[in-house]
């Protein structure tokens, strides 16, 4: 089963652009796979341009062998490689899995669960009691987890209007002066979220490794009373022992993964001993086979598996496909906010349906969804996505 095509399209997708990919083989068959990068749009579709042409005419049956050679002869790792490498590893199961007439989790061992249970965003917004209204919309979607990014540190506005600590200016580093005072009021946004929507919803934070190791546990000695299911990166990705130090002095389980390229980029921190929970992104790790392994690896460690997965309906599916088979699962991001939820059926036809905070096992061929080329054709990236940016 030959390939024969290896074509990809950069689309608009609301504040960032997806790249959409297809592999076509010998007898008809083709796989879908979507992947994304924020700020990087030119950079991925040339990674997608170099490693479709050295797939033209190799056998599309070997997705473990190709994974492994685009990795390797890359030389250089890193997710800046492996989001090319999971765009062609997805697209290469969705391909096989339809080819045989089977949904890709029936692949990789059969469902585990019937369902897997999922997570939806609330914005940070300006004061506690507009994140509060935030978390109590998701809640009244279905959805039992919600999670957020830093108060006063992000907030998709300009200014901040809580008066009790002054806004951080989103390019500051972690070893800059955060007031003490911040972390009495980042809790008072948790605080106000408890008293709207009780207990019994799962709350996330995610720091996008803003801080350091003291101002992570002044952090996290803030938040104890409001019992978070975990808190994602803490401090700054790069240093394992940093994470390390955090997770053991913590009250609240600490999370990390999302920036790892593969299964020896994440093995150190899981290995390392401490990290509760791990969030490798199938769409940017090296997709489904070094996710499958990332898991695996966490499953001799103790520790769960909570996928990131900010992207849209073919990325999830091939994240929710995976989960469904895995021992280790906890829950998994879904990016279905209201600015994000016209994307998923604009360039996909019947998407991934999440009802109740949960995905229900697909049983259509390959990962489900098929693209609608046509819209995809119609599309275009939006170049000026790709300026600025923060953490």
């Amino acid at each position: 089963m030959r390939i024969t095509h290896v074509r990809h399209s950069a689309v608009e997708f609301g504040y960032y652009n997806a790249h959409y990919v297809t592999i076509e083989a010998e007898g008809g068959f083709v796989g879908s796979a979507e992947v994304a990068m924020r700020r990087r749009t030119r950079t991925v579709s040339a990674l997608l341009d170099e490693m479709g042409d050295y797939l033209i005419g190799k056998d599309a049956r070997r997705i473990e062998k190709w994974n492994e050679v685009l990795y390797r002869d890359s030389f250089l790792g890193g997710t800046l490689l492996t989001i090319a490498v999971s765009a062609i590893d997805n697209a290469l199961w969705d391909l096989n899995a339809r080819a045989l007439g089977i949904p890709v989790y029936q692949m990789l061992g059969g469902a585990f669960r019937d369902s897997v249970q999922v997570y939806s965003h609330a914005r940070a917004t300006t004061t506690p009691e507009r994140f509060a209204s935030e978390v109590e919309a998701r809640v009244a979607e279905g959805f039992r987890a919600v999670k957020t990014t830093l108060p006063l540190f992000y907030s998709e506005v300009s200014s901040i209007e809580h008066d009790a600590a002054p806004p951080i200016d989103l390019r500051a580093t972690e070893t800059e002066l955060i007031p003490t005072r911040t972390w009495d009021a980042v809790a008072e946004y948790f605080a106000a979220a408890r008293e709207r929507v009780g207990w019994d919803v799962e709350l996330y934070l995610d720091c996008h490794g803003r801080l350091s190791v003291p101002n992570a546990l002044r952090l996290i000695d803030a938040l104890a009373p409001f019992r978070l299911g975990f808190i994602e990166e803490p401090v700054p990705y790069e240093r394992t022992e940093w994470t390390q130090a955090v997770a053991r002095r913590s009250s609240i389980p600490v999370a990390a993964g999302e920036r790892w390229g593969g299964v020896y980029d994440a093995s150190r921190f899981l290995r390392a001993g401490d990290l509760a929970v791990a969030q490798p992104d199938v769409a940017w790790c090296g997709g489904i086979t070094s996710a499958r392994k990332i898991a695996a690896v966490a499953q001799a460690e103790g520790i769960a598996m909570a996928f990131h997965n900010p992207l849209g309906p073919l990325a999830s599916a091939a994240t929710w496909h995976l989960a469904a088979t895995l021992p280790n699962f906890l829950i998994s991001e879904a990016m279905i906010t209201p600015a994000q939820a016209p994307y998923w059926s604009r360039y996909v036809d019947q998407p991934p349906l999440v009802m109740n905070g949960e995905w229900r096992v697909d049983e259509r061929p390959g990962l489900g969804p098929t693209l609608n080329l046509d819209a995809i054709a119609e599309a275009r990236p939006d170049f000026t996505l790709d300026t600025g940016g923060t953490r």
